[in-house]
């Protein structure tokens, strides 16, 4: 049995038609000019990709000389409007841009020029500002003898000028389940120009695309509108909507001066002149083949005889009965996992970007939280998600004691601002973490903690009964530093001990008979002025040298209570380093 026709009888056309095409162009992007052999559209081929998270990033690889598949990762870009604002601009050759997602957007039009050529775009989305008759930028242009292009899974709304145009010389352009619509009412919602004008002599004998499973949605024209090319629209859907081209004049599919379109099984639902041929200049034809017209009014009827497409299509061609359900469900940036097509010989891995901060929030030590990947975006290993009553414990080493920024990357893709409670061994303060809109979109919040010189402590906690945002990455800064000097005229006796340790002691302790005993008494107070401000570090280690606790932000009075900073270790000789700005001593305790 013949494999579409079995496919056809399972009654999944549209799923067994996406596997079949999904990874291969198809139509003129697969020809070399128009009477020319074989190309082989490959976009960056097999090396290996980039994945982008910013729109610098996308523009740097899109532009550069190398071979490039870039993932998108996120919706980049800042918005444009007429000719300013984030543009796309694809100049150099053998590229792929793909969207990593479903509904990829990209707030930036794209700009394919230069004599760029072997150009992939796939599962991708613009929303253009909404259209108007001013000169404005289209969603997508192809121009500058462009050529080889192949625009899959992608949608193009309300573009200023236009959805998605091939001008100026650009040739051998495929587009593919794509979605080209209007939302938003104007007498300019027009889609799809080939061809600027009827004098573009670059143009003459190029400007070759095909349009195939394609949704064209409440467009008023240039569904598509051509000149100079051989253009061939198969298997593509036209719907009206007249609550957005209501008092406006529709017309669909346009072939003008010097064009030949082959208009093959389309379905034309709710349009007005579905076949126009008022831009013909004597010199267009427009050959319509097996179409269907529901509710459809003005000519439905073609001119003269086109072309006969110089690729295989019919293979895979559906008749026009299935047109509409097929493109319905299949087109538009709809791709889950698009990395699949990736022309390289191992599995596409997508590696999270290199770390730009100091700490990552899931190397503390957690407790009623836990380490995930999940949500795209994150750096290093993954991010912290909290549970209820959760915390994390991250170690941060600061040369001097004092006021810091924090600067943590954060996400919350809940209805609400959560908060945490922040500590680095003194009282915690209460931060909190703004909406992002979703669980991966990533954005930096800062506060301020004071920390001790040497090791510290930070504490990251959900308030009682309450969830957290998810954590990644962040920096310590310093803002002000204390105003602690070094006593150097002599030694402070206040903290002598029977081992008389110093600075110089060694990380690993040895066993004193003589030590205090922190259940009878406690470290002498401090003495000096420089000290008396001074927020202390401390830690302390077991006879083996390990470190069994680390705490920042001690203050004068709590390091005078030896009991209450070796409560809960085990019986034992423990050595304790104290620490501040210009100060440093070591002394043995003894816990019974």
């Amino acid at each position: 049995m013949n494999m579409k026709l079995a496919l056809l009888l399972s009654f999944l056309p549209v799923y067994a038609l996406a596997a079949l095409d999904e990874c291969k162009p198809i139509g003129w992007a697969t020809r070399e000019g128009r009477t020319g052999g074989e190309f082989s559209v490959t976009g960056g081929g097999n090396v290996v990709p980039d994945t982008v998270r910013t729109f610098t990033d996308l523009q740097k690889y899109a532009k550069d000389s190398s071979p490039r598949v870039i993932f998108i990762d996120g919706t980049l870009g800042e918005g444009w409007s007429g000719t300013s604002g984030d543009r796309l601009n694809i100049t150099a050759s053998n590229k792929t841009i793909i969207g990593l997602k479903p509904g990829t957007l990209l707030k930036a039009p794209i700009h394919i020029t230069s004599k760029a050529s072997n150009i992939i775009v796939r599962n991708i989305v613009i929303q253009g500002p909404g259209s108007n008759a001013d000169q404005a930028w289209d969603n997508l242009t192809i121009e500058g003898e462009a050529k080889n292009i192949w625009i899959d899974h992608c949608e193009f709304w309300d573009g200023q000028d236009g959805n998605a145009d091939v001008v100026k010389g650009a040739d051998n352009v495929t587009f593919t389940w794509c979605i080209f619509g209007y939302k938003k009412k104007s007498t300019h919602n027009l889609s799809n120009l080939i061809g600027s004008s009827d004098n573009e002599p670059v143009s003459e004998g190029k400007l070759n695309v095909t349009y195939m499973f394609n949704w064209w949605k409440a467009a008023n024209q240039r569904k598509p509108r051509c000149r100079y090319g051989n253009v061939h629209v198969v298997n593509n859907l036209l719907t009206g909507d007249a609550s957005v081209t209501d008092g406006t004049t529709v017309l669909g599919v346009s072939a003008g001066h010097m064009c030949t379109v082959r208009t093959e099984r389309n379905v034309f639902i709710n349009e007005n002149n579905p076949i126009y041929t008022g831009n013909a200049n004597g010199t267009g034809v427009n050959e319509t083949i097996d179409n269907i017209f529901t509710n459809c009014s003005g000519n439905t009827q073609g001119t003269g005889k086109s072309f006969t497409p110089p690729y295989e299509y019919k293979e895979f061609m559906l008749a026009a009965s299935d047109v509409e359900a097929a493109v319905k469900a299949g087109a538009g940036a709809t791709l889950e996992d698009p990395t699949k097509c990736y022309a390289g010989d191992e599995p596409v891995v997508v590696i999270p970007p290199t770390p730009d901060k100091q700490y990552q929030a899931e190397t503390g030590k957690m407790s009623g939280a836990a380490l995930e990947s999940t949500n795209e975006g994150y750096h290093a290993e993954g991010y912290v998600n909290f549970d209820k009553g959760g915390s994390v414990v991250v170690g941060v080493k600061v040369d001097v004691a004092g006021e810091y920024k924090v600067e943590m990357d954060y996400a919350n893709g809940s209805s609400e601002d959560r908060c945490l409670a922040v500590s680095a061994g003194a009282d915690p303060v209460t931060v909190a973490f703004e909406k992002t809109g979703a669980w991966d979109v990533w954005k930096t919040q800062s506060f301020s903690i004071s920390l001790a010189a040497g090791d510290n402590s930070l504490k990251f906690a959900t308030l009682a009964d309450k969830d957290g945002p998810n954590l990644d990455q962040f920096d310590v800064t310093l803002v002000k530093a204390l105003d602690v000097a070094p006593d150097t005229s002599k030694k402070d006796s206040s903290l002598a001990d029977s081992t008389k340790s110093d600075s110089t002691a060694n990380d690993k302790p040895k066993q004193d008979s003589t030590a205090k005993d922190s259940t009878k008494s406690a470290i002498p107070m401090l003495s000096g002025v420089q000290l008396s401000q001074a927020i202390f570090s401390v830690k302390l280690y077991d006879t083996n040298g390990k470190l069994v606790r680390n705490e920042g932000n001690v203050s004068r009075e709590r390091l005078n209570n030896t009991a209450g900073l070796a409560a809960g270790l085990r019986q034992g000789i423990y050595l304790v380093k104290v620490s501040a700005t210009g100060y440093s001593r070591s002394f043995f305790v003894v816990v019974k």
